[in-house]
């Protein structure tokens, strides 16, 4: 048995809502920060990467490099062990988010393709720059704010399983004696 001192010995951390609510407020000041330098040509780019089909991937690889890199750096900065399948639960959370998102601007899209048809009989190219600014900024913010949610919602699970499993536990070893 090998004994091990409190600052060898690695806890596993459990992830605050302020972490990523941090993250997701200075990613909101950036995307307004861009907006108001680049008012037309912001826009213009997002139009740009969603019609030729890249907008989807870059924003689920983006939004997985921030989760990850704010899932290592809480706990760096906490000096507390990462589970690897916490890690890998973040990135599936998050790029299940972006297939949610895809979902609702397929809708979206389809449903102002079809406005426009009713109003104007012709077919209009499909949504706008302005509403793709709403929508992205929402991708973005509950991309870094919903996995992290539902993580803590299943740590807090987690753990009141461990906690009722370790009192079975010091039941029966009581009751052994």
């Amino acid at each position: 048995m090998t004994l091990t001192t409190p600052s060898q010995h690695l806890i596993t951390a459990r992830i605050r809502m302020s972490d990523s609510a941090i993250l997701a407020g200075c990613v909101s000041l950036l995307y307004a920060f861009v907006l108001m330098v680049w008012p037309v040509a912001f826009p213009h780019l997002l139009t740009r990467i969603f019609y030729a089909g890249y907008f989807y991937r870059t924003l689920a690889m983006v939004l997985v490099v921030a989760n990850e890199v704010l899932f290592t750096s809480i706990y760096r900065r906490r000096n507390q062990k990462a589970s690897p399948i916490t890690a890998a639960y973040i990135a599936l959370l998050t790029i299940t988010l972006v297939f949610a998102l895809r979902a609702v601007l397929t809708i979206a899209d389809e449903q102002a393709q079809l406005a426009h048809f009713i109003q104007h009989s012709s077919i209009h190219a499909g949504m706008t720059a302005g509403e793709l600014l709403v929508y992205t900024h929402l991708g973005i913010v509950s991309g870094i704010f919903v996995p992290y949610l539902i993580v803590r919602l299943t740590q807090n699970y987690v753990s009141a399983t461990q906690l009722v499993e370790a009192e079975d536990k010091s039941r029966h070893a009581t009751a052994g004696q």
